[in-house]
């Protein structure tokens, strides 16, 4: 049985603004949960990886999250939301599939049979 992981966002990133919790989350979830937890910078729609933690050598960190090959040694499942402009962004992709899902139920109805 696959081990449950909770969900517990954390900054990871550097550079760039990424976000990421331990275990494969649903994404609305997840954006949701980081939203409720004040992270408010523009986020991709999330992904699931599998990541491999390694030691940083001294600086600011204290480890360093590597996305591997799933079934690598010491992997574990993880969700990621990179920061993201534009139509990228999880709003933005969320508002298309669901416009795009809307009309493909309208488009079904209009063709269908009546009985």
């Amino acid at each position: 049985m696959a081990r449950q992981c909770s969900l517990e966002i954390e900054r990871v990133g550097d550079d760039v603004y990424i976000l990421m919790s331990a275990g494969h989350h649903d994404p609305h979830v997840f954006t949701r949960h980081a939203r409720s937890e004040g992270y408010d910078w523009p986020l991709g729609m999330p992904t699931q990886h599998w990541v491999k933690r390694t030691p940083a050598k001294g600086g600011f960190h204290s480890c360093w999250y590597h996305i591997v090959p799933e079934g690598t040694r010491g992997a574990f499942p993880a969700t990621y939301a990179h920061e993201a402009y534009g139509d990228e962004r999880t709003e933005v992709v969320t508002a298309r599939a669901e416009s795009e899902a809307t009309q493909l139920i309208a488009d079904r109805t209009i063709g269908s049979p009546r009985i």
